[in-house]
C-alpha cells in the first residue's frame, strides 16, 4: 500500500520574506523529486491538503489567537521580531494543519503518512520561530478527542515548546524532544527538569544534546531513554516531526548528524510506531541551508523503508562510537527525574 503524502500547492506561500532563512520552495523540490524518482512515486501517493477550519484551529489555539493571527494576516505585523504574518502565509499555515489533520486520518486507514508539517513553536496563545499555528498540536488534539493516545517525538534540532506547553498537564499525550541544548539554541527551554505539571507530569521529556551530537549520541538516547518509556506508555498514534536541522550543514544550529543520521531518526519514529501497533505520521518541515530537501529524502527513506540511496555526505562518527560524556549525565539525570513514572 503506498503511503499517503499530503501536500498542496500553495504550501509555498508558506513565506516570510526574501532576507528569511526559511526557504518555501522546498515543498515544490521535495514533490518534483518524488515524482521524477521511480522507487518514490511507487511508494507515496501524493493527497491534497484541506484548509484548516477555524473550529480545527480551536482545539487548541484560543478565539482571540486565531482572531489576531488573523487580522495580522490582512494587515501585516508580526506574532514575534523573527516571525512576521503575510496573507498568503497564513493561508499556507491552514493549509499545512489541515494536511496534518487528514495525514493522521490516513494514517488511520493505511498504517502510514507523510506531511510537510511540524510547526511546533506556535502555542495555544502565541506564535514565534516562524510558526504561525501548531499542526502537531491541533491534529493530536482531535485524535485525543476520539479516544486516541499519542506520542509525540519531536526531533527537530530546536526543542517545541509550543506543543510541550499545550500538553503540559496532559496524560493522553506523551511528548518527547531530543533537541540541542537550550542553553546554545532558540528557545531556551528543553530542559531536563521539564516533565509536564497535574496530571501530565512525567509525560514530558526532554533530551538535550550537546552541540555536534552525532549519531552515535542518538542513539545513546534513543535506546537508553526513548524506546522504554514509548513502549510503557504504549500509544495508539506515534507523530515524530521534524526536519533537517540536526544536519551539521545546517546554517541555524549546531548539531552533528550526517545523512545517515537524518536516516536514523526517520527509521526510529517508524520503529517506535510499529513495537506498539501505532498508526505513524511523519511531519518534515524545517532545515536551513542548502541540504534542506537532501535531508527529508534521507529521513523519508528511513521513516518508510525505502530503497533508494542516500544523498551524498560527509560521514561523521560510527554508531558504536561511545557517547559524549556529558550526555551520559544528562541521561542519568532525565532518569533520576523520571523514575517515579517510568521504569528504566
Amino acid at each position: 500500500m503506498k503511503v499517503p503524502l499530503l501536500y498542496h500547492e500553495d504550501y509555498k506561500d508558506y513565506f516570510f520574506g526574501p532576507l528569511h532563512p526559511f526557504e518555501p520552495a522546498r515543498f515544490a523540490k521535495f514533490v518534483e523529486i518524488v515524482e521524477s524518482t521511480d522507487v518514490l512515486r511507487n511508494r507515496f501517493i501524493i493527497e491534497e491538503a484541506h484548509r484548516a477550519t477555524d473550529e480545527e484551529l480551536s482545539s487548541v489555539h484560543t478565539q482571540d489567537y486565531i482572531s489576531r493571527v488573523t487580522e495580522l494576516g490582512m494587515h501585516g505585523g508580526r506574532l514575534s521580531p523573527d516571525t512576521p504574518v503575510r496573507p498568503g502565509a497564513l493561508e499556507a499555515a491552514r493549509l499545512i494543519v489541515g494536511g496534518t489533520i487528514k495525514g493522521l486520518e490516513r494514517a488511520e486507514e493505511t498504517g502510514y503518512a507523510l506531511n510537510f508539517g511540524g510547526l511546533h513553536h506556535s502555542g495555544r496563545d502565541y506564535g514565534e520561530g516562524f510558526c504561525l499555528f501548531n499542526d502537531i498540536a491541533v491534529g493530536t488534539a482531535l485524535d485525543v478527542e476520539k479516544g486516541k493516545k499519542v506520542c509525540i517525538f519531536d526531533t527537530d534540532a530546536h526543542q517545541g515548546n509550543g506543543t510541550m506547553d499545550i500538553f503540559y498537564t496532559s496524560p493522553e499525550v506523551l511528548f518527547i524532544s531530543i533537541h540541542q541544548d537550550p542553553r546554545t539554541l532558540y528557545p531556551g527551554r528543553g530542559y531536563v527538569h521539564e516533565i509536564g505539571k497535574k496530571e501530565g507530569q512525567g509525560f514530558t521529556v526532554n533530551i538535550p544534546l550537546p552541540p555536534d551530537a552525532d549519531i552515535a549520541d542518538y542513539i545513546y538516547a534513543v535506546d537508553k531513554v526513548v524506546i522504554g518509556v514509548v513502549e510503557q506508555f504504549d500509544p495508539d498514534v506515534v507523530i515524530r516531526n521534524g526536519g533537517s536541522d540536526p544536519h551539521h550543514s545546517d546554517t541555524l544550529t549546531d548539531l552533528g548528524l550526517d545523512m545517515r543520521g537524518l536516516e536514523y531518526l526517520g527509521k526510529t519514529g517508524r520503529e517506535l510506531a510499529e513495537r506498539t501497533g501505532a498508526k505513524y505520521l511523519d511531519l518534515m518541515l524545517s532545515g536551513y541551508g542548502r541540504r534542506v530537501v537532501d535531508g527529508w529524502i534521507a529521513i523519508a527513506k528511513g521513516a518508510f523503508d525505502i530503497d533508494i540511496p542516500l544523498p551524498e555526505d560527509r560521514i561523521l562518527g560510527r554508531p558504536g562510537s561511545p557517547s559524549k560524556e556529558s550526555l551520559r549525565k544528562t541521561v542519568q539525570e532525565i532518569k533520576d527525574v523520571l523514575r517515579s513514572y517510568w521504569s528504566f
